[in-house]
């Protein structure tokens, strides 16, 4: 198995979506990672992927190894009132058995070093499903705080699910 020093990251491209969305679909249908109820299609994250810039406040990264897309990281508007302008949401999702490699903080910590740079980012917001300690140390580990939880704000699986609020200065 390829190691952490022979991951390429890079921008995320219209080609990479299959990629992002079999990634993706995995959380949609065997986690409450995410609160996406129905799995994404492949046009979904084309229109998806047409947001994100390669210097903006909205950006898209992978992670590829020997050819394959094995994570991927994004920055999103956090809030649609136009005041929120100078906030993100970041998030990080790896292939499935691809976790404790140190993947994953090689691939968000890219993704917060283009986001400080932007000077019209001033926050980054990160909502995390509970329980969910691999995602509450890896955002710690990038200087996020915790700020609050919002007790069972979503539904999955019959379960409800409290959301921690996480906050890094940018």
């Amino acid at each position: 198995m390829p190691s952490e020093s022979e991951t390429l990251i890079r921008n995320g491209r219209k080609e990479d979506a299959q990629s992002i969305a079999d990634i993706y679909n995995y959380y949609i249908t065997e986690t409450s990672i995410t609160f996406e109820i129905d799995p994404v299609t492949l046009e979904n994250r084309q229109e998806w992927i047409q947001q994100f810039t390669d210097d903006g406040p909205y950006q898209l990264l992978v992670a590829e190894q020997a050819g394959r897309i094995i994570g991927f990281a994004s920055s999103v508007r956090y809030h649609p009132r136009a005041a929120y302008y100078t906030s993100v949401m970041p998030s990080i999702y790896l292939r499935e058995g691809f976790s404790g490699r140190g993947i994953g903080k090689l691939l968000y910590s890219s993704l917060i070093r283009r986001l400080e740079v932007n000077p019209d980012n001033h926050k980054a917001f990160a909502l995390i499903s509970l329980p969910n300690p691999a995602s509450l140390i890896l955002h710690e580990k990038m200087g996020f705080t915790k700020v609050g939880i919002l007790d069972e704000a979503g539904k999955k699986f019959g379960k409800f699910i409290s959301v921690q609020i996480m906050e890094r200065s940018l």
